[in-house]
C-alpha cells in the first residue's frame, strides 16, 4: 500500500470523528500526490491537487520545500499544470510564509529572466520571514548593481508589508467571553493533559477550554454575528483545605 493510500485511510478515519484530513507535512507524501497531479488519468489527480493546493502545511515543513520546487518549475516553465498558471504559482507562494517559499522566490527574483522576476520581486515585497541568509542574498545582489535586488531593499526599508496592508474598519465589534481553568496553556486555551495532540491543530482545538464552553462561544457568534468573539482565559488557583478536599 502507498503512503497516498495510507493518508487516504486516515482520512476516513478521521471523517467518521468529524475531523477534516490531516495538513501534509512530508515530502514523501506531498511527492506522491504531485505524481499523481502530473499523470493527467490519475484517478486521484483532482483529489491531490486539493491538497496540494489547500491541505499542504506552508513554513518549514519537508513538504513546504517539496511545494515550492514544484510551483517554480510552473513558473520557469519546466512543468505544466493546466489548474495552476504561473500567476496562481506565484500566489501560492506569497500565502506559504517563509522558508522554502522565501528561497524559490529569492531565485526567482535575482534570475535572468525580466518578467519573471518582477513578479516575484512584487511577493516578496509583501513577505515578513526571512532569515539572515535570504538578507545576506539579497545585500549581495544590491551590492552587485542588482535592479530588483535595490527595489525590494527599498520596499522593506519603507515597511510597504504594513503600510500597504487592507485598511481595518472604522469601527470593530467585540463580545467578550470569559474562562475560568484551573491548569490552561496560552496554547489553544488547552487543558495542559492535552499536550500530546497540539501537532493536530484541529484534533486539538477540540479540547480548548471545555466542550460546553465552546458551544456557549457559538452561540454567542450567532446571537451576534456581526461581532467577533473576544476569548479571556482566566487561570484559577484551587485552595485545598488540610483534609484534601477542594474549596
Amino acid at each position: 500500500m502507498s503512503i497516498y493510500n495510507d493518508y487516504v485511510q486516515e482520512v476516513v478515519e478521521r471523517k467518521g470523528e468529524g475531523l477534516n484530513p490531516k495538513p501534509i507535512d512530508g515530502a514523501e507524501l506531498l511527492s506522491e500526490v504531485i505524481a499523481q497531479i502530473k499523470d493527467l488519468n490519475n484517478e486521484n489527480r483532482v483529489e491531490s491537487l486539493k491538497l496540494f493546493i489547500y491541505n499542504t502545511l506552508s513554513g518549514t515543513t519537508s513538504a513546504a520545500g517539496v511545494k515550492a520546487k514544484f510551483l517554480k518549475e510552473i513558473i520557469l516553465g519546466q512543468e505544466t499544470v493546466a489548474e495552476i498558471t504561473p500567476t496562481y504559482a506565484f500566489e501560492l507562494l506569497s500565502h506559504m510564509k517563509g522558508g522554502p517559499s522565501i528561497e524559490v522566490l529569492l531565485d526567482l527574483a535575482l534570475g535572468n529572466d525580466a518578467a519573471i522576476a518582477k513578479q516575484a520581486a512584487e511577493v516578496l515585497k509583501t513577505q515578513v520571514f526571512l532569515y539572515d541568509a535570504d538578507t545576506e542574498r539579497l545585500r549581495e545582489a544590491f551590492n552587485s548593481g542588482n535592479a530588483i535586488a535595490k527595489e525590494i531593499l527599498e520596499s522593506y526599508a519603507q515597511a510597504e508589508f504594513f503600510t500597504k496592508l487592507p485598511e481595518l474598519p472604522e469601527e470593530i465589534k467585540v463580545v467578550t467571553y470569559i474562562a475560568g481553568e484551573g491548569d490552561i496553556s496560552t496554547d489553544l486555551l488547552s487543558p495542559g493533559n492535552q499536550a500530546h495532540s497540539r501537532s493536530d491543530r484541529e484534533l486539538h482545538g477540540k479540547c480548548m477550554i471545555t466542550p460546553e464552553a465552546q458551544q456557549e462561544i457559538k452561540a454567542l457568534q450567532v446571537q451576534y454575528p456581526d461581532a467577533s468573539v473576544m476569548l479571556i482565559a482566566e487561570k484559577v488557583q484551587w485552595e485545598w483545605d488540610l483534609q484534601g478536599c477542594q474549596v
